[in-house]
């Protein structure tokens, strides 16, 4: 029964970040824009859909309500970018420290006397007999396979964003915004409005990490200031490790390895801990992963660079 927890705690946490992932994914590796508002993105889609939750409002509507709240900070950063000529970065810092304020007048939703409130407290308002439900406990049987039904319902969400982004980005529109990621003057010279898709698919990632900031305060049952703090770490990490583990030899394949090197990340942690890592640790642990991802094309080369060199001194012996 302990394995099954430890394997439902990886993909509850681990789940939700493939979203995240694949959002930081198509600005970081489509674009090439450093886009800093990931993690502004995921709080304020954690905070709106447990405010909306709080408050009664249907789990489905309240979660796409989250996922809307990202793709208008994802609109923001495009603009600030390529109409107001503010640097990527830049603009992606702006939205982000706009969020933390935003965050706080939507968390002051629960005290209306506390405008600037400082937690959800979603966790008090739900129970069997509670209109207040998430998308996970309107399906729960409210007895031990709760979380089985939770994960269940986490990877039918996850596969259909995979698919659907997949999809997408074969139609006409999504290759004309990966060609703008590619070579932004060879597509505008093809007639696309590199503009319009760079703003488009910075608003899709948001989207997504909002998305995920859904799932994860759904699961949580508490939203917070600092739950967003270090998200972005995670979403670039877990890029790195799928790319440098399961590769990247076609967009499907990159894809699902983003996927899945979300899921391998949070093994490591939560494996990392259950051996008596102390938690304050953990981002210590995020720059070492992060440091060995980036080194394992390196020691792939090394090392196949060295059985070509024994292969050799074996011929000419």
């Amino acid at each position: 029964m302990e394995v099954l927890n430890v394997i439902f705690n990886i993909l509850t946490s681990g789940l939700p970040c493939c979203l995240l992932a694949i959002g930081v994914f198509l600005t970081f590796r489509l674009l090439d824009f450093a886009d800093m508002t990931a993690e502004g993105s995921f709080l304020l889609g954690a905070a709106l859909t447990a405010a909306c939750i709080y408050r009664g409002i249907n789990p489905f509507l309240a979660t796409i309500l989250g996922m809307l709240v990202g793709v208008i900070c994802g609109i923001i950063t495009g603009v600030l970018n390529r109409i107001l000529k503010i640097p990527k970065l830049l603009s992606g810092i702006i939205t982000l420290t706009a969020s933390a304020s935003i965050a706080l007048m939507i968390m002051g939703i629960t005290n209306p006397q506390d405008f600037f409130g400082t937690q959800i407290p979603l966790a008090s308002k739900l129970s069997p007999d509670s209109p207040v439900q998430t998308i996970y406990s309107i399906f729960y049987p409210w007895n031990q396979w709760n979380r089985l039904v939770e994960t269940i319902v986490m990877v039918v969400i996850v596969l259909i964003v995979i698919v659907g982004i997949y999809y997408f980005f074969g139609t006409e529109y999504g290759m004309a915004i990966r060609a703008t990621g590619m070579n932004e003057k060879m597509a505008r010279s093809q007639g696309i409005n590199t503009t319009i898709a760079t703003i488009t698919c910075i608003a899709i990632s948001n989207g997504l990490i909002a998305l995920a900031g859904a799932l994860y305060v759904q699961d949580a049952l508490s939203v917070s200031t600092v739950s967003a703090t270090g998200y972005l770490v995670i979403g670039l990490a877990s890029i790195l490790i799928g790319e440098a583990i399961f590769g990247k030899r076609s967009f499907k394949n990159w894809l699902i390895s983003v996927a899945l090197g979300a899921i391998l990340y949070f093994t490591i942690i939560t494996i990392a801990i259950k051996l008596g890592l102390p938690t304050q640790l953990k981002s210590l642990l995020y720059a070492v992963l992060i440091t060995i991802a980036l080194c394992i094309p390196l020691i792939r080369k090394g090392i196949t660079h060295l059985i070509k060199k024994i292969g050799r001194k074996k011929q000419t012996c």
